[in-house]
């Protein structure tokens, strides 16, 4: 195969590729109006995640105002603030943030979608809310309401 033949055969391949539609994040829908907490937990009795959820329960109004919506998927299923989300799959959103089905993490990203912090295990809410009230957007929202910073 000449030169010629090979460029223009790489040159249609970006053209097809530039022409497919990127596809869109998973939660897309959240950016720029909520910040997510995903915790992610192979089994529902799993330790961290009985204490996270107490944790998360314990914080209610703090995570309500620093507009936090939680992300838990557990085995096959996805809850988005305790409610089934059929519209979410549990395979695809351990695939975009990194994690296994044998694996436990919480991981919480900003309103902008970027990952701002990742644990292990149960992540302490004085932590979670010391790394939110951080963000440039979440301190321009407290200046906002009169809050101090």
């Amino acid at each position: 195969m000449n030169r010629r033949k090979i460029l223009t055969l790489a040159g249609a391949g970006l053209v097809a590729l530039a022409a497919r539609p990127a596809q869109a994040g998973l939660l897309d829908k959240y950016r720029w109006k909520r910040r997510l907490l995903l915790v992610f937990a192979p089994v529902k009795p799993h330790p961290n995640l009985v204490v996270q959820r107490q944790r998360l329960k314990d914080a209610a109004a703090g995570l309500k105002e620093r507009e936090v919506t939680i992300i838990e998927v557990v085995q096959d299923s996805v809850f988005v603030d305790g409610k089934l989300a059929i519209e979410l799959n549990a395979k695809n959103l351990r695939k975009e943030f990194d994690t296994t089905i044998v694996e436990f993490n919480v991981v919480l990203i900003g309103k902008d979608g970027g990952e701002k912090l990742r644990r292990d295990e149960a992540v302490q809410v004085e932590e979670l809310f010391k790394t939110i009230d951080a963000m440039p957007m979440r301190q321009q929202e407290m200046r906002q309401r009169g809050q101090k910073t």
